[in-house]
């Protein structure tokens, strides 16, 4: 546990630095965008002064830790509230798809790889092995951006069964299923490939052989002895394609218009390069990410002790 929890400390510590250092990558000059293209070079660098971009990059760095300190990532340079504030409104609409997505790849992810280790199993119906690893894989190399794309064409403009962007006037979770669906079904096929593995070679073990003999029921037989081994890979994989399901939704959400750090780090990004705002979506981001996969460790630990590897933290 306390290699955990300085693993953490450090990962946020980088983090910090990781967000002042990316916006530096971006292209253009804030002030420019700022005050505008018919702006002479003067009221340039005089915006340029206001914001606290002519200073040296030690003295603009060690200001940024300190207001990070104290939960103040600036004042965003196009609207001119508080950096977080506006992150912090659109996080909980990232969150609700983020988690929503989790929840449906990992059930569906599970049940069909399940299903599928346990048809197949001895080299069972070889035929739905080959058909399920080519559609997985398939699936899952698809881009999600790509996804949201042809959902959009099939269910919003063919057929009109749900929205093609997010509308209040549709709810707010009718206006998610297109967004969670993109962000889920690669998820899906990964997680669904991964379980069916796993089962295949956690059926072939000794203590299954011997629980299979034994005549057990066989929901005792895969659901306590089977399903412990597979939730346990599923857990230790989910952590890992948050991460990588978060920076999706960024991109997703733009394709849906949907209102949560996506759609205002694009903005922020593309049009006002909004140094404060970019900062502070990438270290909410980033910091969920990570509490997440720490709080999968714990649960991981408490599932099966020896994977904490450290028990005297």
């Amino acid at each position: 546990m306390g290699r955990r929890l300085i693993g953490l400390a450090v990962n946020l510590v980088l983090l910090v630095l990781v967000t002042f250092i990316i916006v530096r990558l971006i292209p253009g000059d804030p002030a420019a965008a700022i005050a505008g293209t018919d702006a002479s070079q003067s009221q340039v660098d005089a915006v340029r002064a206001e914001l606290g971009l002519d200073k040296p990059l030690p003295v603009q760095f060690g200001q940024y830790v300190l207001g990070v300190l104290h939960g103040d990532f600036g004042t965003s340079f196009h609207y001119q509230l508080p950096a977080l504030q506006i992150v912090l409104t659109a996080a909980p609409y990232t969150i609700a798809i983020a988690f929503a997505s989790l929840i449906v790849f990992l059930f569906f992810g599970l049940a069909i790889g399940i299903a599928v280790g346990i048809i197949t199993r001895g080299d069972r119906h070889r035929w739905l092995d080959h058909v399920f690893n080519i559609g997985a894989g398939l699936i899952a190399s698809i881009p999600a951006y790509v996804q949201a794309t042809l959902l959009i064409m099939v269910f919003a403009v063919w057929l009109v069964w749900l929205p093609p962007a997010y509308s209040p006037s549709y709810g707010l979770a009718q206006s998610a299923v297109l967004p969670v669906a993109a962000l889920s079904l690669g998820c899906i096929a990964s997680v669904a490939r991964i379980t069916r593995r796993e089962v295949a070679v956690v059926l072939e073990q000794d203590y299954m052989r011997t629980a299979r003999g034994w005549r057990l029921p066989s929901l005792t037989l895969y659901a306590k002895h089977m399903l412990p081994n597979v939730v346990t890979t599923a857990l230790t994989l989910s952590g890992i394609i948050l991460t990588a399901l978060l920076g999706s939704a960024l991109i997703v959400e733009s394709v849906f218009a949907w209102p949560g750090l996506g759609t205002v780090s694009v903005q922020a990004i593309s049009e006002f390069k909004d140094y404060p705002i970019i900062r502070a979506a990438v270290f909410v981001i980033g910091t969920i990410s990570l509490l997440f996969t720490f709080f999968i460790d714990i649960i991981l630990g408490i599932l099966d002790p020896r994977t904490l590897g450290d028990h005297r933290g």
